[in-house]
């Protein structure tokens, strides 16, 4: 799956009691999005932020967050990298951060 940042436009509004129509001011609210993109096509996009492991020997992958999104409505969607190797910080007893190893 490819990791993605994208940026769509919603709808904006919908007010929550009975209001006069003269004051409407029009508006789309636009977001952004990051995740892994699980389905890509023509109507939609879905992307997923959070993942469990591939090949767990217990548990089939996972995925929670999901978030369709119409074509339609992206202005863009651009490729993330993620670097071959990251150094996860540890953290000692008293709290204090060090560099880690690879992960």
């Amino acid at each position: 799956m490819r990791l993605v940042f994208i940026e769509w436009v919603d709808s904006f509004g919908c007010s929550s009691s009975w209001q006069t129509l003269e004051g409407s001011t029009p508006a789309i609210m636009k977001c952004r999005s990051v995740g892994w993109l699980l389905h890509d096509t023509k109507e939609c996009k879905v992307v997923v932020p959070h993942l469990s492991e591939e090949n767990h020997a217990e548990a089939a992958q996972q995925g929670c967050g999901d978030m369709t999104i119409p074509t339609q409505a992206i202005i863009r969607m651009i490729d993330l990298a993620i670097p071959e190797s990251v150094k996860q910080p540890v953290v000692n007893r008293d709290g204090e951060m060090r560099e880690g190893e690879d992960v």
